[in-house]
């Protein structure tokens, strides 16, 4: 029973750390001691604060590298073999690779997984294109940086108050509360991810603009 009680003394202040430690990682606080690094990062004037930061920006990078390889590798491995291998009179033939790997049952048949596997590629590339990795706010003017082509790559797009509207869902695209106009540009924004409320409330209803750090 000593025991008992000695082991849940020992646990309870570290569970309690882990829970504190895990809330301050999502405090506002941390805006302010990475803010700089950012802004160097992005090549951001200091007049421009960061309000937004958005989650899984290294897997991403990782991702869009895989994907621009892939499509990219397999692209030109089918262009090259339409222009210099394939042969109109064999097009019902299988597709071989090597001396006994059979790619596809025909011609016709490794078109089409080439142009699924590339368009499939290519529409994950569009949707991360408008996943907004960071945002600046200036008064009424706002910086988005969006994600590039190639490892640690950025885009940046500048838009102003009233250009940010919320879009609504499509058929194809169902997840309408994080889908935004940016002006001539649509983004992907996680409204949890915000500095504060505030700053997401004012974006979409543009009333009760929140006071900037100095």
């Amino acid at each position: 029973m000593n025991f008992l009680y000695l082991t849940r003394s020992i646990l309870r202040p570290n569970v309690t750390k882990i829970i504190a430690a895990r809330y301050i990682s999502q405090h506002p606080v941390k805006f302010i001691e990475t803010e700089r690094r950012w802004r160097e990062k992005d090549n951001v004037p200091k007049h421009w604060e960061l309000i937004y930061k958005a989650p899984m920006e290294r897997w991403l990078n990782y991702l869009s590298v895989y994907l621009t390889f892939s499509t990219t590798t397999v692209g030109f491995g089918g262009l090259y073999y339409a222009a210099f291998v394939f042969d109109i009179n064999t097009v019902n033939n299988p597709v071989i690779l090597g001396d006994d790997i059979v790619v596809a049952n025909s011609g016709f048949e490794c078109f089409v997984y080439l142009a699924a596997f590339v368009g499939f590629h290519a529409g994950i590339k569009i949707l991360l294109s408008k996943y907004v990795l960071r945002l600046y706010q200036d008064g009424d003017n706002y910086l988005a940086i969006f994600g590039g082509h190639v490892y640690n790559q950025i885009k940046k797009h500048k838009f102003h108050l009233n250009d940010f509207k919320r879009l609504n869902p499509t058929f194809v695209v169902s997840w309408g509360d994080a889908r935004f106009s940016l002006g001539n540009k649509h983004a992907i924004i996680l409204e949890n991810y915000f500095k504060t409320p505030e700053y997401f409330n004012y974006l979409l209803f543009k009333r009760n603009k929140p006071k900037i750090d100095d």
